[in-house]
């Protein structure tokens, strides 16, 4: 009878952890669910699309590899970078879709979507948004002290900036905008390697290299459905 109840009590608490490990995994997904479309709400104030946050997150993933991150900093990484221009939403969309250039004042405004965006996530707890806090505050520094806000160098500049930064200007120049065509494969393979040193980490630029053939399938991908989709 002892026995029995045993194996009940053992079959009850299976169920549970079943039930537990359901749920946390519902809920871990509805969390990245409810941030990517966040960041969707950001990228519609701009020329862009939300295959942009796909790659992006793919791409940071791959590099988070090619360095050797593990576990925690790659999932911060892929479900904070979609984050990375929140703050755009809060620059006005008379500067920010400006069909002409730019005035030295508008592109300060536009600067500040940085600081703006990290704003939003001050004295969050969540490691998770913490990510997400740094990679808006640090994704425009440049390896040699010359990008924005803060004009960080180097190893100043936190990691998780610095893969952002080479991930969403290699993305940027592999698509297409109503102001530039998109540059081929090889072509942005070779400015962001001479770039590197100076726009981009020599480190984060070998890890990118590394990972390139990974990285050139989710490239190639996404601009066959994008040119399918531009079809219909």
């Amino acid at each position: 009878m002892k026995k029995n109840r045993y194996f009940e009590y053992e079959k009850k608490i299976e169920q549970a952890h079943q039930q537990l490990k359901l749920a946390y995994r519902e809920i871990k997904e509805s969390y990245a669910e409810m941030i990517f479309r966040f960041a969707l709400m950001a990228e519609s104030k701009d020329e862009s699309t939300g295959t942009h946050l796909v790659r992006l997150a793919d791409y940071v993933t791959e590099i988070a590899k090619g360095l050797g991150l593990r576990g925690k900093d790659i999932y911060y990484l892929r479900y904070a970078s979609p984050l990375h221009d929140i703050g755009k939403l809060a620059i006005p969309d008379a500067i920010l879709k400006k069909p002409s250039g730019l005035t030295p004042e508008e592109r300060e405004v536009i600067r500040k979507h940085t600081i703006l965006g990290a704003d939003i996530f001050k004295g969050t707890r969540s490691p998770l948004l913490k990510a997400a806090m740094l990679i808006n505050l640090t994704h425009h520094e440049r390896f040699d002290g010359t990008g924005y806000p803060r004009g960080l160098k180097g190893a100043g500049i936190p990691l998780y900036g610095r893969i952002v930064a080479l991930a969403d200007v290699f993305d940027a120049l592999t698509s297409r905008r109503p102001y530039k065509e998109a540059y081929e494969f090889g072509e942005a393979l070779e400015i962001i390697s001479k770039e590197s040193g100076k726009y981009f980490d020599p480190v984060i630029v070998r890890a990118f290299l590394k990972r390139k053939n990974r990285i050139r399938r989710i490239w190639r991908a996404t601009k066959d459905i994008e040119g399918f989709v531009s079809e219909l």
